[in-house]
């Protein structure tokens, strides 16, 4: 076919059509049919993806198919409902409608020619919603128990002490002011150290906010060791706390290396942080009263421990004293002893040197030899005969010349 024919077959296949449709007709078939098909209103699933407060309340409403592809619908409540239709909701979940969100709401299918397709919101169910979160927790506890990481945090012991605290929280949440006004004494006084880390929680944003405030806090542990991680956060509604029902989230919690406690401002429900961590309290309030009460519950220990220390102490020292009392006097009585014997000896001693004086010898029947002198002769040896001696008796004297010796 030549350049010149395959351009006149294009200029031909782009002629208007002799017949055809105004937008605003073709609009109008299409809400008709509409109508023909979903003669009223029904039940819709879906999830908020965002919503616009106008007086009005605008939802943006998707759901995720199996396949993965995306099915995305806007939505009115309008104000004559919406009063009724909130409260309702709060009233069965303490919290408004909010970004993320499943819901089932009851709806009329509109198609205006202006605005396009949209729901209009009639009724809704809290009860779908809070089923809906109770499942999603079954699920990822299930998921936990399967992991064998459920009760590991669990099982560690509460905390005797708290030196070291790492604290994950709101910034600027009232919820951290309550809990800061119990605890900055003990960091004023040096007793405990805080390690404050700010995370999200609620929204889509909550976990990956939470899980990198977790592993901030391993690290904090990794340079100096911690006593405990506390996750603390103001009250919430049931559907605000369902963000906290994440399993990254719960996995890191349930597997960190020190206690976790968590004051999360709600009694009544659960959330997974509260059932993997070691303590749980129902507020920051009482997390801060648990810190205080064992940090002076462990002061207390220690003071009577130094006590029994100075009691056991000073008994040793008393001990020690009448021992050495004990000893000394049976030193003295010892050292008394011997000198009695001692004295006992020197009048045996002494008797027995005076029973040996010269005139009680004499007495005995002995006689004292002197020479010419007067000496006292002792010996025979040396003696020449002829030489005159004088025996000496007790009762007088007699004067003797040596015979010659034998």
């Amino acid at each position: 076919m030549s350049a010149g024919r395959r351009g006149r077959k294009k200029a031909e296949a782009t002629r208007p059509p002799e017949q055809f449709l105004d937008l605003a007709d073709v609009l109008e078939y299409v809400g008709q049919v509409i109508a023909r098909g979903v003669p009223g209103a029904v039940w819709v699933r879906a999830e908020i993806a965002s919503l616009t407060d106008r007086r009005h309340l605008y939802l943006d409403l998707v759901q995720l198919g199996e396949g993965g592809e995306v099915a995305k619908c806007r939505a009115t409540m309008w104000a004559r409902e919406r009063y009724d239709l909130e409260g309702k909701f709060r009233r069965a979940t303490g919290g408004g409608l909010t970004a993320g969100l499943k819901v089932l709401l009851f709806c009329q299918p509109d198609f205006h020619p202006q605005y396009g397709f949209s729901l209009q919101i009639l009724d809704l169910s809290p009860e779908f919603t809070l089923g809906d979160a109770a499942l999603r927790l079954d699920t990822l506890r299930a998921q936990l128990v399967e992991e064998g990481v459920y009760g590991l945090n669990r099982r560690l012991p509460a905390p005797a002490d708290f030196a070291r605290v790492a604290v994950i929280s709101p910034g600027g949440a009232a919820g951290l002011g309550d809990f800061r006004r119990e605890t900055d004494p003990l960091e004023a006084a040096g007793v405990t150290q805080f390690v404050y880390l700010e995370a999200t929680f609620q929204g889509h944003a909550a976990s990956a906010s939470l899980g990198a405030a977790v592993a901030q806090a391993r690290e904090a542990h990794a340079r100096s060791a911690l006593d405990a991680l506390v996750v603390i956060r103001g009250g919430g509604a049931v559907t605000d706390l369902a963000w906290l029902n994440d399993l990254e989230v719960a996995r890191a919690l349930a597997t960190f290396p020190v206690p976790v406690v968590t004051g999360l401002g709600h009694a009544r429900d659960d959330t997974l942080p509260d059932e993997v961590a070691c303590v749980r309290t129902d507020t920051p309030s009482k997390a801060a009263a648990l810190i205080v009460r064992t940090v002076a519950a462990a002061a207390a220990g220690a003071q009577e421990d130094a006590r029994r220390i100075r009691a056991h102490a000073a008994g040793v020292l008393v001990d020690a004293a009448a021992a050495a009392e004990w000893t000394l006097d049976r030193a003295g009585a010892a050292a008394r002893r011997a000198t009695d014997r001692a004295a006992l000896e020197v009048d045996a001693l002494m008797r027995q040197a005076l029973g040996l004086t010269p005139a009680r010898t004499l007495a005995r029947g002995y006689a004292l030899v002197r020479g010419a002198g007067g000496e006292v002769v002792t010996r025979a040896a040396g003696l020449a005969p002829g030489t005159p001696l004088r025996l000496e008796f007790a009762d007088g004297t007699l004067g003797v010349r040596v015979d010659e010796a034998d």
